[in-house]
């Protein structure tokens, strides 16, 4: 019976798994990093003021009409192009996460993409949505 729980025990020695961005590159807390597809991302968890998209030529946020909420459209649109700030990334091979890089997307004076943001938030996102600005 001592073998079994022995067996379970972790042993501590746990690897890191890397998160690495569509071009290749290593990400990590601190980084600046893009969006790197139009309107696919959703967040869901911002303000109601917030609801809304981006046009993609003028970089003006639109807000969405309250009259037709849904929950398809009871969320911000991120656009490609919009730059946030890694806060954290987690460790996969320890938590089960799947979206495992936290981002900060801030106000304008903490941005230089064009964007002018409603409201600031984080955000997890996974690696192959965003792309880190070397």
């Amino acid at each position: 019976m001592v073998d079994f729980f022995a067996d379970a025990t972790p042993s501590g020695e746990t690897t890191v798994a890397e998160q690495i961005d569509v071009s290749g590159n290593i990400i990590s807390p601190g980084q600046r990093v893009v969006i790197v597809s139009h309107n696919n991302i959703r967040a869901h968890h911002v303000s109601k003021s917030s609801y809304g998209s981006f046009d993609a030529t003028t970089k003006q946020f639109i807000p969405q009409d309250e009259s037709t909420l849904t929950r398809q459209t009871s969320c911000l649109l991120l656009p490609e192009g919009l730059q946030g700030e890694i806060v954290n990334v987690y460790n996969t091979n320890e938590w089960d996460r799947a979206h495992p890089i936290l981002v900060k997307f801030g106000l304008d004076e903490e941005r230089n993409d064009g964007y002018s943001l409603p409201s600031s938030f984080t955000m997890h996102v996974d690696a192959k949505e965003i792309m880190v600005v070397v």
